[in-house]
């Protein structure tokens, strides 16, 4: 899955052109709505409007395929990477699709014009997308009191509802979300329904051995992949108050499915080097993009994960007495692993390579570009230009995780630890560090952690005019 870092086969969950569109179209309103929970600014009537010519251009089949590309290339390029489409560039199918996914854009355009007049009724226009929309809400309209055709699409819908109202456990990221929704494909596809109440412990059993057989994925992603089905499903029983499966009212078929065990990697296999580590800071000093510049060098020295830096506002960053602290939120659409939020100290060396002083020069808001998807943007940068021609590296998430995880084994009390890096002990240890006298004593200890580039004597001086 794209989620973990792994590449998924194009092709692999095919989509008509009409839905590809709709679902950018969905993706930019969502990104709309995160926008304008994060800064007012957004709400200033900013739409572009020779990106509106050019996309009109684009619609009307008037581009080249190099303009064409420029303006949805990228688009086009993850829908490839999620499985959706094969289609190449110079063939009447990319134009196709090139063409289609400016009707989208230059609709979610529209939307954001009416947004900013503070109308949010708007809805899809054109007869392609609406069509589109029509078959997804034919689609979905079913007696709800009709277990045998609730979809997992509509349980995963529900369980959003739901955390979203503060019900039904913990809110789940939209990165999490769409990984879930890919395994649902893909279970989908292997037993050829999107039915829940269908589900039998045989059919897990063959999809397990399915995927065992095909020798593709290893046994620790086959056994996430069940296990977020049979979590899937565990809601949907849930929802229907043990109806769905009324054999098991306490429980769901893949309660009893044999899981595959799970093959014992040595965590440095998970790690970055000392010398990738230090290879990678020192080449985000020449990046021209902020978030490729500054992420980086965050992670490695607060041990956060990547999506918890890059919804990050300048308001996140804050000084008491004299030490820094980035302050990792949960609410109004960002979320934690643990769902509790924590103020991580600044680390001396992202002070002395100038990360303060960026801040400081940044208008009130976002720090970093981009949206939900900039986290894979860092990915692609990283795998692309920092290291081409490696395809042993973790991702950034894990390689620079562990490595600070196993830095702060330079005497920082195990209390404080687990609060930095986010991480749940089970205990009341968790809430350690909410008072500004314990956060001053765990930026003390944050004082002993090593600076992963300094400790490296032939590295370059920082630039600091980078940015």
């Amino acid at each position: 899955m794209v989620a973990k870092g792994e590449a998924i086969t194009p092709g692999r969950y095919p989509l008509p052109v009409e839905q590809i569109a709709l679902r950018n179209y969905n993706q930019r309103i969502a990104f709309d709505t995160e926008l304008r929970n994060m800064d007012n600014r957004h709400a200033m009537g900013l739409v572009d409007d020779r990106l509106v010519e050019l996309l009109r251009e684009g619609v009307a089949g008037g581009l080249s395929d190099d303009s064409l590309e420029t303006l949805v290339g990228r688009q086009i390029e993850r829908f490839r990477r999620l499985g959706n489409t094969t289609v190449v560039k110079g063939s009447s199918e990319w134009r196709t699709l090139a063409r289609a996914l400016c009707v989208s854009e230059l609709e979610a355009l529209a939307r954001v014009a009416e947004r900013d007049e503070g109308d949010f009724t708007g809805k899809p226009e054109d007869p392609m997308l609406a069509a589109a929309v029509d078959a997804d809400e034919i689609a979905q309209e079913v007696d709800a009191s009709d277990f045998n055709n609730l979809t997992f699409e509509m349980v995963i819908a529900e369980k959003e509802r739901l955390t979203g109202m503060g019900l039904g456990g913990k809110v789940k990221s939209a990165t999490t979300l769409e990984k879930y929704r890919g395994v649902v494909h893909d279970f989908e596809h292997h037993r050829r329904s999107k039915r829940v109440a269908t589900v039998t412990l045989e059919e897990g059993e063959a999809w397990r051995n399915a995927m065992l057989d095909a020798g593709k994925l290893s046994r620790k992603t086959i056994k996430d992949k069940l296990a977020t089905i049979r979590a899937i499903l565990g809601w949907g029983q849930e929802q229907c108050r043990g109806r769905l499966f009324p054999a098991a009212p306490k429980g769901t078929p893949f309660d009893y499915l044999e899981m595959p065990v799970g093959e014992e990697k040595d965590s440095a296999e998970r790690t970055y080097t000392l010398k990738d580590a230090r290879h990678l800071l020192v080449t985000a000093r020449t990046a021209a993009r902020s978030s490729f510049r500054w992420i980086p060098w965050i992670i490695a020295h607060t041990g956060a994960r990547v999506n918890e830096i890059t919804v990050l506002e300048k308001s996140d960053i804050f000084e008491l007495e004299g030490h820094w602290f980035i302050h990792i939120r949960v609410g109004n659409g960002r979320t934690t692993k643990t769902g509790k939020a924590r103020k991580v100290p600044v680390h001396r060396a992202l002070v002395c390579e100038g990360f303060i002083d960026f801040v400081k020069a940044q208008p009130d808001g976002k720090l970093f570009p981009g949206g939900m998807n900039e986290d894979q943007r860092i990915r692609e940068w990283i795998h692309e230009k920092v290291f081409p021609n490696r395809k042993d590296m973790p991702p950034p998430n894990h390689g620079f995780r562990h490595l600070f995880e196993d830095a702060l084994y330079a005497g920082v009390s195990q209390k404080a630890a687990l609060y930095i890096t986010g991480r749940a002990s089970g205990s009341s240890a968790d809430d350690y560090g909410g008072s500004d006298l314990r956060l001053i004593s765990i930026a003390e200890q944050m004082d002993m952690v090593r600076d992963i580039v300094a400790a490296d004597k032939s590295e370059t001086a920082p630039n600091q005019n980078v940015n």
